[in-house]
């Protein structure tokens, strides 16, 4: 630990070089970004956030993020819905941040190798979704109350030392920021006690942890204060209802759930520190093979570890150490899947770069070299997406002023670009026609599969036009400026719907939840419950597709008439809930040949879309199982609205015995 000095002031240059690297050029929202502009569009919306789930949620997720929440309420009271604003937010955080992570690291290093690691974590590749992503200031606000907590908790330990007087205060302040701001700040208690740890001079290892955790504890007495808030305010401890463990959570699958992280973990360390793994070299014909730029791009960063574990062993070790402790919050996301998810290591990432720095100023070029390049190709392909999503906005809003009176159904929409590394038009597309981005409000529907999976059942052909629904209109996009109306269908026999009241059928948990005692007795008898009947017509399949915000939930399953019946029939309980002793059967409504169901599958967007109310297609056929192709026979001349409920993805939980 050095004697600190006053901090030079070249180190006001890093601020300067980390906001030029990122600065927003031709930025545009994405994805969760109009969920969150149209929900803090009102003050008292934004604030209430205070005190219950961020967006208001009901189910599915539950965080507690009000500072994120207001932050976006902020910048529309200054500048509306104009990209540039939100997004250089995001830029001056990471601006401020860099300088933060160079004044802890010079505690530790010399002011040159603290500029150096300052100067590669301001320009790391993997930070583009925390930065590009208006909604990743969940990681690039929240980072800046981490670190700003983290060096007043060590400059008030340094004064204390001097013998000055020094108060753990602000440092308790900024962590409460950083508290109601992403769960990432749970790292913060550990990470202070950890660098008091590193902090203390006294002569025995118990000495340094009674002092670490002397040092330490106003934190923890805020974080104790917390846990209990969040849980009165989110009714639990929240995150992810995914990422909870399941009740059949036994040890094996603990075990094996660890060795496959510790696996992950390792393929994250690659992806953060060779970010040409993920981005790839700018020419796919050069004559030079991508693994000689993978060596080249690998070899100062293998060097310069080497160098930081052998020359310095017990610092490289306590660096490791807290990295791990930083990273511990996001353990449910340690995957490899998406050079996208690189984002949740945002914060972490400042300990990896303490240790390439630690190995000398000409290794931190030539780091700084291999990463130029993954650099602007980031930068690049996110100019890319995000001008090909305000073109598609832009033909939307155009559209909507003279649409017909009905909803939206638009194919073409992209997830992402083809990379994975900028997300684009994924969630949250029903906001895009509502205000404060439109003045009348239009409902917008994604024509495009929401099971991404490979076999999942669909109704139109990858690439190809769509054809027109029984409701509303139909687009789509060949390309991102042209917005096309969709071709009719070839005419097929009617199929005759009854049962619904007004084009809709009420599948609210009102009617949902008093069959829950009835449901094994239903289930094996096949006994109807409510649902719709086809008159003249006995599929003898059926498929149905339910038009979600954000994509359609197309499925197979079988009619549910009895074989004296002259009629099709949909059973509601049938088709949403499984019977484990029939589970093999098409009974339930399934997604794809295998074990993947629309019941499970509507659990998300009856939370997140803003009606959870579905128009859906429905069409009698027959299924050939061995090529798993549906044929259709007759197709409905009217869309019927499943209007479910908020409730809904607790009566799934209830129903499979949660």
């Amino acid at each position: 630990m050095r004697d600190m000095t006053a901090m030079p002031r070249w180190f006001w240059l890093l601020p300067v070089v980390a906001m030029a690297a990122w600065w927003p050029i031709g930025a545009y929202w994405a994805s969760d970004d109009f969920i969150a502009i149209a929900y803090s569009q009102h003050f008292g919306r934004a604030a209430s956030d205070l005190i219950a789930p961020q967006y208001g949620a009901t189910d599915v997720w539950s965080f507690y993020r009000p500072l994120i929440t207001l932050s976006f309420w902020f910048d529309q009271t200054i500048g509306g819905v104009w990209p540039p604003l939100g997004h250089c937010s995001n830029v001056v955080a990471h601006g401020c941040s860099t300088l933060l992570v160079a004044l802890i690291w010079r505690r530790f290093l010399s002011d040159g190798q603290a500029f150096g690691a300052a100067f590669l974590w301001a320009i790391m590749p993997s930070h583009v979704g925390s930065i590009a992503w208006a909604v990743g200031r969940v990681d690039s606000h929240t980072t800046v109350w981490c670190l700003l907590a983290l060096v007043l908790f060590l400059r008030t330990n340094e004064r204390r030392a001097a013998g000055d007087h020094a108060s753990h205060w602000p440092a308790v302040v900024a962590t409460a920021l950083a508290l109601m701001s992403k769960e990432l700040a749970f790292a913060v208690p550990p990470l202070c006690t950890w660098l008091g740890l590193m902090q203390s001079r006294a002569k025995t290892v118990a000495k340094n942890a009674r002092d670490a955790v002397r040092m330490s504890w106003p934190i923890w007495a805020l974080f104790a204060a917390y846990l209990p808030f969040r849980l009165l305010v989110l009714g639990k401890f929240g995150g992810y209802d995914a990422s909870s463990l399941p009740p059949e959570y036994d040890l094996s699958a603990f075990v094996g759930d660890a060795v496959a992280k510790v696996a992950a973990l390792g393929t994250i360390v690659c992806n953060l520190l060779v970010p040409l793994k993920w981005i790839g070299i700018q020419d796919a014909n050069a004559t030079v093979p991508t693994w000689s730029f993978l060596v080249g791009a690998g070899t100062p960063i293998a060097i310069a570890l080497l160098l930081g574990l052998t020359t310095r062993p017990r610092r490289s070790v306590l660096t490791l150490l807290a990295f791990v402790c930083a990273m511990a919050p996001m353990v449910t996301f340690w995957t490899a899947d998406s050079p996208h998810s690189l984002r949740y290591y945002y914060l972490p990432s400042v300990a990896l770069v303490g240790l390439l720095a630690s190995a000398g100023r000409w290794l931190v070029i030539a780091i700084a070299i291999a990463w130029l390049w993954p650099l602007i190709a980031v930068r690049s392909e996110q100019f890319r997406a995000d001008q090909q999503s305000s073109k598609m906005h832009a033909a939307l809003l155009r559209e909507a002023k003279d649409v017909p009176d009905g909803p939206m159904f638009v194919a073409g929409l992209p997830h992402s670009n083809l990379k994975s590394t900028a997300v684009q038009l994924h969630f949250g597309i029903d906001r895009m026609l509502q205000p404060p981005f439109c003045v009348t409000p239009v409902p917008l529907f994604a024509l495009r599969p929401l099971l991404q999976s490979p076999g999942a059942f669909r109704i139109d052909v990858d690439g190809e036009p769509p054809f027109a629904l029984p409701a509303g209109s139909t687009w789509w996009f060949p390309d991102p400026t042209a917005l096309g109306r969709a071709p009719e269908p070839a005419p097929l026999p009617e199929l005759v719907i009854a049962g619904d009241s007004h084009d809709a059928l009420d599948i609210t948990t009102d009617r949902l939840m008093p069959l829950i005692e009835t449901y094994r007795d239903i289930k094996l008898t096949d006994r109807d419950s409510f649902g719709l009947t086809m008159p003249g017509v006995k599929g003898p399949f059926f498929r149905v597709t339910l038009f979600t915000a954000n994509g359609y939930l197309c499925c197979i399953c079988k009619d549910h008439s009895k074989p004296s019946e002259a009629f099709g029939r949909l059973d509601v309980v049938r088709f949403l809930a499984k019977n484990p002793e029939q589970a093999h059967r098409f009974d339930i409504a399934r997604l794809l040949f295998g074990e993947s169901f629309l019941g499970d599958a509507l659990a998300v967007p009856t939370t997140i879309d803003l009606v959870p109310e579905f128009p859906t297609l429905i069409e009698a056929g027959t299924f050939d199982f061995d090529r798993k192709v549906f044929t259709v026979s007759h197709r409905a001349r009217r869309m019927i609205v499943f209007r479910f409920d908020r409730r809904y993805p607790d009566w799934v939980r209830k129903v499979q015995g949660k």
